[in-house]
Order: C-alpha cells, then sequence, then structure tokens
C-alpha cells in the first residue's frame, strides 16, 4: 500500500504540462482514489480557471451524484468548493440521491493547497482505516493543478505580451511608410494614424496592419 501511495502521488505531481487534461486528471484522481483509500467509489469535483465550468469525475456512480450536487446546488462537494469545507448538511435530496444509489456514506475532502480550493473528492463507503490516504491525494492533486493554473496563467500572459508587441512592431511600420510616401515625420505620421483611427472607431494597431498590407484608408489630408 506504501508503494502504491507513493507512487500515486508522484503520478499526480509530476503529470505532464504539455497538453494537460484536467478532465482525465479528475478521472485518475477518482479511480486511484477509490483503490488506495479504499472507498466503494469516488467522485471528484474540480473547478479550474481554463475551463468553462466545474468538472466532474468519478467511479461507478459517484459522477453522477458529483453532478447532481451542481445541478441541485446542495452537498459536500459544491459546499467544500465554495468555503473549504464539506459542512453537516442536511442535503435531503442528496442524501436520497444516495441512499437510491446505494451508499450508506460520504466522506468528502477538500482539495486545497495553501488557502486555494480546486475542488473536492467525495468518497462514498469508505472502508478499513487509512482515511490518511484520501487528504494526502487530494493535497497532491492540488498542488499539481495550482502548478498546472500558473502555467496557463503565464501562458495568458505571455500571449498578452507578444499579441502588444506584434501591436508596437505593426505601428511602428506603418508609421514608417505613411512617413516615406507623403514626405513628413514619424511623429506627424503617428498623429494622423491615431486620429483615423480615433475618428473612424478603429484600433491604431488594426488600422496601422491595413496599411502595412496595402489596403491603405489614409490620405495626405488626414494629417
Amino acid at each position: 500500500m506504501r508503494t502504491e501511495l507513493i507512487d500515486a502521488l508522484l503520478e499526480l505531481l509530476t503529470r505532464e504540462s504539455e497538453g494537460f487534461d484536467v478532465h482525465r486528471f479528475a478521472q485518475d484522481l477518482a479511480e486511484r482514489a477509490a483503490v488506495l483509500v479504499p472507498a466503494r467509489d469516488a467522485g471528484v469535483l474540480v473547478s479550474f480557471p481554463a475551463e468553462p465550468a466545474e468538472i466532474a469525475a468519478g467511479t461507478g456512480t459517484a459522477r453522477d451524484l458529483v453532478r447532481l450536487q451542481l445541478e441541485l446546488g446542495e452537498g459536500p462537494a459544491p459546499e467544500c468548493l465554495h468555503s473549504g469545507s464539506s459542512g453537516d448538511g442536511p442535503w435531503p435530496r442528496f442524501s436520497a440521491a444516495c441512499t437510491e444509489a446505494g451508499y450508506s456514506s460520504v466522506h468528502t475532502l477538500p482539495i486545497d493547497a495553501d488557502g486555494e480550493i480546486f475542488g473536492a473528492l467525495c468518497l462514498f463507503d469508505v472502508g478499513g482505516n487509512t482515511h490518511p490516504v484520501g487528504p494526502r491525494l487530494a493535497h497532491a492533486a492540488a498542488l499539481r493543478l495550482a502548478h498546472q493554473r500558473d502555467l496557463h496563467q503565464l501562458g495568458v500572459r505571455l500571449r498578452h505580451l507578444q499579441t502588444a508587441l506584434d501591436s508596437r512592431v505593426v505601428i511602428e511600420q506603418a508609421k514608417g511608410m505613411l512617413a516615406e510616401r507623403h514626405k513628413i515625420g514619424v511623429d506627424t505620421a503617428f498623429e494622423g494614424l491615431r486620429r483615423y483611427a480615433r475618428d473612424h472607431n478603429q484600433r491604431v494597431a488594426d488600422l496601422a496592419r491595413a496599411i502595412v498590407e496595402g489596403r491603405d484608408p489614409v490620405r495626405p489630408n488626414d494629417f
């Protein structure tokens, strides 16, 4: 069991960053938790910045019960996601659904690290005396999700910077072209660009790109 737990923790922590699939990650977490805790079934709820909605995963009918909690707006998983604690309920509709599915209990853990909450790990019908495994898996998953979130945000910032740089380059090109074509200074060319863009409700970078691509709408009397 110790070796299996170490392998699971390492796999969760070192999951390949390139092409990271948070849906697959959540499903793997559920499958490992069900075996290692152990529990009859495990469900996972994940909230991740790159995804438009919360992700539900799980073994058996646990995935459906996680989704049901989101639909009902009640249950320990959404409570964990919003407050960091599963609370005590009551959740009459969720409890009834668990009973109907044949589960007698659910133990829910926050997927959190350093005060950041990424979701919840729901363990249905936990057995044995290995409850500490659950928190370790949840914490490892949170660390990995935090790392991937940071990479995603870094990528977004880099793309914004690249866009800004590309815009700056094309504006400089357009200024040079206008200055040469109309025999004016580059500062005058830039003022003409800005004025034309403002008067025609355009972005300066879009106008500059049109000029560089030969779709020049700016005329000498615009300066």
